[in-house]
């Protein structure tokens, strides 16, 4: 019928009718004329040119759709668990020695061999001009006639954070042990993927930045309660309570560690979460029997533990501003009192102070907490840290002789110092802004941030989401 009616419309184009033509035929020497009706004839002529095009426009569109359809190419780790996808060869190999790393810090941890039954595939994506809506991650867990699947498709674009990358795949991985037992699960059946304390503990477990030694001191002074912690939501927090959360997953995940049996029990953890219940504190305590008996007991266990391991991370140095605020903590302590006993002195007033009274217990305090200090503060600051922790000494013994004049040019010193920090700073946020190639990343969630609450909306017709894909695609 689709023939038809488009042979009718070619015959109507070419003004086409039944009309008689004439048109001789010579046969056996004889010249004679026919007529025969030209309608029927040029209608069959028009059938077939139009099958004919058909069929060609079909095998090029087949034939381009195999061409673009084409198998990607692709990159075995030298685990062999881990299957590449992309087109850049390089970057499968980043991945590929980023996922390696990643299941090799997990083995690590756990005191385990590598016994991988479930492959990962690895589908890395570019930003494509007819699909624009594709999400950053997808992780897809489904149940094929071969058994588990387990496909990550990542999205690179120049946005794309390390971070994220190494996150997603340790996902994976700890999700894939959970499961390696279990290949015969129904079709259809959820998964649970692994916690998020987990995944943030073992990522910030080693992490030595500045965010999370702030994390793990404010959580020593206020710690949350461990239901609270265990139950909560990271992509629903700022980036302060983030990075307070990811101390508190570090200090847990090392609390487990370091019990006896620890590692062992971490493990079961991982590989019964597939048989896990929706209460996540009491499969948290039936794995974990040694933090207590009842809630009660596991918070008082949690409230005492977590001071400990913040105290012993402290070993990273402290930044110049830091040091300078903890100094100044300090030094607002009453060690001593006047003559008249009507003041309470600081140590600075004391040393100036004629025959103050000295309270020994106080001053001796704070030649500790200055010896403390002295270990973590900044190479500048130092020095003057420890000229403050012997006049606390001299103090103690009543001895201060000189030592006001001591702190007078330590104090001139560190005032200088304070200036000239200032002017490298400056400096150097005036590099990063105009002469630096790359940023360094410590304004970054500002600026997504900034650039999501003032982004004009964008327009949804076809052409300009074509075109906005197109951008985004060539950056």
């Amino acid at each position: 019928m689709e023939e038809l009616n488009a042979v009718t419309n070619v015959s109507r184009k070419l003004n086409l009718s039944s009309r008689y033509i004439p048109f001789a035929i010579k046969r056996q020497g004889t010249h004679r004329q026919h007529r025969v009706r030209a309608g029927p004839v040029l209608y069959a002529c028009a059938a077939v040119v139009i099958r004919v095009v058909k069929w060609l426009s079909l095998g090029l569109l087949w034939s381009s759709s195999i061409l673009l359809a084409g198998p990607l190419e692709r990159s075995v780790s030298p685990s062999r668990q881990f299957i590449i996808f992309g087109r850049s060869r390089i970057l499968r190999g980043a991945v590929s020695d980023a996922a390696e790393r990643t299941k090799s810090k997990v083995l690590t941890l756990l005191q385990v061999r590598d016994q991988w039954s479930v492959p990962i595939l690895l589908n890395l994506q570019r930003p494509q001009a007819n699909v624009p809506e594709i999400p950053p991650v997808l992780l897809d867990f489904s149940q094929t006639g071969a058994g588990l699947k387990i496909q990550l498709d990542l999205l690179v674009t120049p946005d794309s954070q390390p971070g994220v990358l190494q996150r997603e795949i340790l996902r994976a991985v700890l999700l894939e042990m959970s499961y390696r037992s279990l290949p015969s699960l129904p079709a259809g059946t959820p998964y649970i993927a692994p916690p998020d304390w987990l995944l943030d503990g073992i990522l910030a477990l080693d992490n030595e930045s500045p965010e999370i030694f702030d994390g793990l001191d404010t959580a020593a002074t206020n710690p949350p309660t461990l239901k609270d912690f265990l139950t909560q939501h990271p992509t629903l927090l700022d980036t302060p309570s983030r990075a307070l959360y990811c101390a508190c997953a570090s200090a847990l995940l090392r609390m487990l560690l370091e019990h006896d049996n620890g590692r062992v029990q971490l493990a079961r953890y991982i590989a019964d979460l597939p048989h896990s219940s929706a209460d996540i504190f009491a499969d948290f305590q039936s794995h974990f029997p040694w933090l207590g008996r009842d809630s009660g007991a596991m918070e008082k266990t949690w409230r005492e533990n977590i001071p400990r391991v913040a105290s012993e991370r402290r070993f990273a140095l402290l930044t110049f501003t830091a040091t300078s605020e903890q100094l100044d903590e300090c030094l607002l302590t009453k060690v001593a009192q006047d003559r008249e006993k009507k003041n309470s002195l600081t140590l600075d007033e004391t040393v100036r102070a004629s025959r103050p009274n000295i309270n020994t217990v106080s001053a001796k305090k704070l030649g500790e907490r200055l010896m403390l200090l002295t270990t973590r503060a900044h190479p500048l600051l130092r020095p003057i840290v420890v000229d403050y922790q012997l006049a606390a000494e001299s103090v103690t013994r009543k001895k201060s002789h000189g030592v006001a004049k001591r702190l007078a040019n330590s104090k001139a010193l560190r005032e200088k110092i304070a200036v000239r920090m200032s002017e490298v700073d400056d400096f150097m946020n005036w590099f990063e802004a105009t002469q630096a190639k790359t940023a360094s990343g410590a304004f970054r969630d500002y600026l997504h941030a900034s650039a999501n609450n003032d982004a004009i909306p964008r327009r949804r017709d076809a052409l300009s989401v074509y075109l906005d894909a197109l951008e985004t695609q060539l950056q």
